[in-house]
């Protein structure tokens, strides 16, 4: 057994550090972007190319030599919603609305996602691995527009820290296994009219919570020769209980808080199916079918959020906001091609539809079917290291909004259309 040397500890730390000091934020809910090379081919459980598929399949660990991975992806999204804002002069009353307004306004929420793997292989048929990643998350900001009354920003932040452990069992057949511990924030902030209680202008409305919970994963890889390879992989159901505060800003009067607000978001588990074939000594295609079961998530309920009565006294109140999501199938496919010794070109196309429903669909988190396009290549750098780079394009299908918060009964109808860019990269490093 190889020793670790002091520079792969080393480097290890630094991809800690760099995953929790960097916001995990992306529009989709689902974030697929663990790794740069995955990411631009789509043969997520069936392609073993580097310490990556530890998160995708860790049974291809076994398939892996020692090996650290960095990859970073930044995500370019651009949200436009058009349509009516209908805000009561009084939170949780239904009184004639005092604001209404028809216009357009829009959210760039940018963001950077990296994500670290690495990959141990021990003995003659054993393997270990550890991934640190973005899971799942979104993320929107309209500023200080008409829609203020119903969202300014929303900040979510996801880590899952994933080790594993691969068994080789012949020729053919490779197994994986291991814990997930996934850490999930979200803060979220919006105004409230409270000019009829006397206030100067608009008070401000918000919250923040998190919480670390705990699931797991398994793969299954089944080589049929040299040229084939089918992947099977499944992440479970995670609840997070996430806890915290919500305060209320009364404009002109003070600030009212409590550290009793609570919130559950339910993470639905998903299923990975992949197959990998040469067609040739150097042009590879692949695809892979994903079952997100997004059913369990039929509402998110929050406890003891921070409000005022329609005197202006403070209030705590419970709310559920339904969602009564779908679940989905997501596919890709995928295609690679040796080019020459240094470089290796890839592409993909992967289609995603919404779990959403228009009924119950928010501009909080806006989703439509998707559809993107990714290239990518490799470069060989020499025998130790590899770079790899992605670009991508999402075209989203336009979506209609139109809801009733339960809490501030500010009723938001129109459309929303998004689109999202991403540019990313990865080191790896044959140790």
């Amino acid at each position: 057994m190889k020793r670790i040397n002091k520079k792969i500890i080393g480097f290890c730390v630094l991809g800690l550090m760099t995953a929790w000091s960097v916001q995990a934020n992306a529009a989709g809910y689902k974030m697929e972007f663990q790794s740069a090379a995955t990411l631009a081919d789509s043969g997520d459980a069936a392609v073993v190319e580097d310490a990556g598929t530890n998160w995708y399949n860790s049974a291809g660990l076994v398939y892996v030599p020692q090996q650290l991975a960095l990859s970073g992806i930044e995500i370019y999204q651009h949200t436009k919603f058009s349509g009516t804002v209908i805000a009561p002069n009084i939170p949780g009353l239904p009184v004639p609305p005092g604001f209404n307004q028809t216009s357009t306004t829009n959210s760039y929420p940018n963001a950077y996602l990296p994500a670290v793997h690495y990959a141990y292989p021990f003995r003659d048929r054993w393997a270990a691995g550890i991934s640190i990643v973005p899971a799942w998350g979104l993320m929107e900001d309209y500023g200080n527009a008409f829609l203020r009354y119903n969202l300014t920003r929303l900040y979510t932040k996801t880590i899952d820290v994933a080790p594993s452990l691969a068994l080789r069992i012949n020729d053919q057949w490779s197994v994986g296994l291991g814990p997930d511990f996934h850490y999930f924030s979200v803060e979220s902030k919006s105004a409230a009219r409270t000019q009829v209680l006397g206030t100067p202008s608009d008070s401000l409305s918000r919250y923040s919570a998190d919480h670390w919970n705990e699931g797991w994963h398994a793969g299954a890889l089944f080589r049929l020769d040299d040229a084939t390879r089918f992947g099977l992989n499944y992440r479970s159901r995670i609840v997070m209980h996430l806890q915290g505060y919500s305060s209320f800003g009364m404009n002109g009067v003070g600030s009212f808080e409590t550290n009793r607000f609570s919130v559950n978001i339910p993470l639905p588990p998903t299923t990975s199916f992949s197959i990998y074939h040469d067609m040739t000594a150097k042009w590879a295609m692949m695809g892979t079918v994903s079952y997100d079961q997004w059913g369990i998530v039929n509402a998110y309920n929050a406890h003891n959020y921070q409000s005022i009565s329609p005197v202006g006294t403070p209030i705590l109140v419970d709310a559920a906001s339904p969602q009564n999501m779908s679940n989905t199938f997501d596919w890709g496919l995928g295609t690679h091609y040796q080019l020459n010794k240094q470089w290796m070109l890839r592409a993909n196309v992967k289609y995603e539809p919404t779990p959403t429903n228009s009924r119950d669909r928010d501009v909080n988190f806006p989703d439509g079917d998707k559809l993107g396009f990714q290239i990518g290549a490799r470069y060989q750098i020499n025998k130790k290291l590899m770079l790899d780079l992605v670009y991508g394009h999402v075209f989203v299908r336009q979506e209609n909004i139109g809801l009733v918060n339960p809490v501030t009964a500010v009723a938001t109808n129109g459309h929303v259309n998004t689109s999202i860019d991403l540019a990313g990269a990865q080191l790896v490093w044959n140790i």
